[in-house]
């Protein structure tokens, strides 16, 4: 009996170390598991952390780029906004010209001798003026300017009001003005 129960007692044993070995290998394992995962987490919460970052800075430079081209547009539109008072002013100034003014800016801008059976066109206020400044022009007395003058031959009119001339010369006028008011 005692034969028996060596074994049974070594087979015991046996499947006791066998178990253990089972159970470690098993444990070993499940660390390596557990390692592995832990890395892999540890992996793709860098990456997270890395594609928010990046995300964080370009939402911010988005940002800050919105903000400089509406703060550009503004500043462009105040700028535009002055320009366009100042061209508006010097219509006025233009409109309301003195006699003498007018008459000046007449002999510098036509010709006398090629005025000649031409009509011309005048502000009303100035029509006599003109007249005696200008015997060989046909004046018109029952149409007028509010600025500059016209001249008509056959039924073509040239414009040379003050209106015309500025809305021509805008691109020129505002660039000149945006020199001399914001350089």
């Amino acid at each position: 009996m005692s034969n028996l129960n060596n074994l049974t007692s070594k087979i015991l044993n046996d499947a006791k170390e066998e178990a253990d070995k089972i159970v470690k290998s098993a444990e070993e394992k499940a660390k390596q598991k557990y390692d592995l995962e832990i890395k892999k987490a540890i992996a793709k919460k860098q990456t997270l952390l890395e594609n928010a970052r990046r995300e964080r800075e370009l939402l911010s430079d988005r940002i800050k780029s919105s903000a400089n081209l509406k703060a550009r547009n503004e500043k462009l539109k105040a700028k535009q906004t002055v320009i366009n008072k100042v061209i508006d002013k010097l219509k006025a100034k233009l409109v309301n010209m003195n006699e003498s003014d007018y008459i000046n800016y007449l002999n510098q801008n036509i010709d006398k001798s090629s005025i000649a059976g031409k009509e011309l066109i005048v502000k009303k206020e100035f029509v006599e003026k003109v007249k005696k400044e200008f015997p060989t022009a046909k004046v018109k007395k029952n149409e007028f300017v509010t600025s500059g003058f016209v001249i008509e031959e056959n039924g073509v009119q040239e414009n040379y009001t003050f209106e015309v001339k500025l809305d021509f010369m805008r691109d020129e006028l505002e660039v000149e003005i945006s020199k001399l008011l914001f350089s």
